[in-house]
C-alpha cells in the first residue's frame, strides 16, 4: 500500500502547485504594495529617471526574491501571496544567486 502512495505522490503534486498558484492573485502596479517597491509589470517600460538603478536585462525572470518557474506569472518572496510577472522589475532587484 506504501509502494502505492508513493507511486501517486507525483501525480498529486502538480496539481497542489496549480492550486497554490489559484490561490496566489497579480499584483497591480497601483496597489500600494507594488508602489511601495516601484514595482512594473514589464521591465521594458521602467522609468530611468525615477529608477536609476535599473539596468537593461534585469526582470523578475533574473531575480533571486521571485520563484524559478518558465511560468509569465510567478510568486515573490517580497510580496507574499501574490505573483508578478515575469518580465516584471522592482527596486529591489537582485541577481540570482547574489544574495
Amino acid at each position: 500500500m506504501l509502494a502505492a502512495l508513493a507511486l501517486g505522490w507525483p501525480l498529486l503534486r502538480p496539481a497542489a502547485a496549480a492550486n497554490q498558484d489559484a490561490a496566489r492573485t497579480l499584483l497591480l502596479e497601483d496597489e500600494p504594495a507594488a508602489k511601495a517597491i516601484a514595482y512594473v509589470a514589464a521591465a521594458s517600460k521602467v522609468n530611468t529617471t525615477v529608477n536609476p538603478t535599473y539596468r537593461r536585462g534585469q526582470s523578475c525572470t533574473t531575480c533571486a526574491f521571485v520563484e524559478r518557474s518558465t511560468a509569465k506569472q510567478r510568486g515573490c518572496t517580497l510580496v507574499p501571496g501574490r505573483l508578478v510577472m515575469a518580465a516584471g522589475w522592482c527596486k529591489l532587484w537582485k541577481l540570482t544567486g547574489s544574495v
